[in-house]
């Protein structure tokens, strides 16, 4: 169970973040992909949100979900992230960025997966 609309912005947020990086991106090589996907998963739901674009640099991490303070981009406020991140607790549930060896990003999204009996 979650709000449509609160869920439809994060994954909003999200993804608008990834086209706007796969744009700005500087080789020409690029496979730009954007793959949302789900799974049920030890009684939550995983939405993981994956981008190939050039990643987010080490700098912007540490403040990622902050308001004002995790843009990577010149020109962004960083709000995109930290509303997503809020509405995400909202829920119960947590975001975060996935720190592996895969070109681009990978946020995750878990809700807890609420049945009604």
């Amino acid at each position: 169970e979650a709000d449509a609309e609160q869920l439809f912005r994060v994954l909003l947020n999200l993804s608008r973040n990834a086209v706007q990086a796969m744009d700005n991106a500087t080789d020409d090589a690029l496979v730009k992909r954007l793959t949302i996907s789900s799974r049920l998963q030890d009684g939550a739901v995983h939405i993981l949100v994956a981008d190939t674009g050039p990643g987010i640099p080490a700098a912007v991490r540490e403040n990622l979900f902050t308001a004002f303070g995790g843009s990577g981009r010149n020109g962004g406020t960083g709000l995109g992230l930290a509303i997503a991140a809020e509405l995400v607790r909202a829920h119960g549930g947590s975001i975060c960025l996935l720190d592996d060896s895969a070109p681009g990003s990978r946020f995750e999204i878990k809700l807890p997966n609420v049945k009604n009996c």
